[in-house]
């Protein structure tokens, strides 16, 4: 048992590999450096922040917050004029479901297994 189970750790590993691996993900990495580099964006992204965090004590405090959802909509609009950004978007959501695609194939032969 011992020796299978080690097995299933080098698939895993193998299987991260080829993720890490993938031009998709390679892309993604590259992406993400280039926003992270661009202060634009960057300011962009951390007004946004400020505003959700707003809303969340505005929600609490059972405010309107109707106002801060309209400046992140108007961020987010300005955001989607970058191209980078975009991409970035694109593969972020393209490989959340690809990985989640993933999970669930293991979980469904797992549940098989079990019963």
């Amino acid at each position: 048992m011992e020796k299978k189970l080690s097995n299933v750790i080098d698939d895993v590993d193998s299987l991260v590999e080829s993720i890490k691996n993938s031009d998709k993900y390679k892309r993604y990495l590259i992406v993400k450096e280039e926003i992270s580099n661009n202060s634009d964006i960057m300011e962009k992204i951390d007004s946004i922040k400020k505003y959700q965090q707003k809303i969340v004590k505005l929600k609490s405090k059972k405010e309107t917050y109707k106002e801060e959802q309209t400046q992140i909509d108007n961020i987010l609009k300005e955001l989607d004029s970058y191209p980078i950004y975009t991409e970035y978007n694109y593969l972020v959501e393209d490989l959340n479901y690809e990985l989640s695609y993933i999970k669930n194939i293991i979980e469904k032969e797992i549940d098989k297994l079990l019963n």
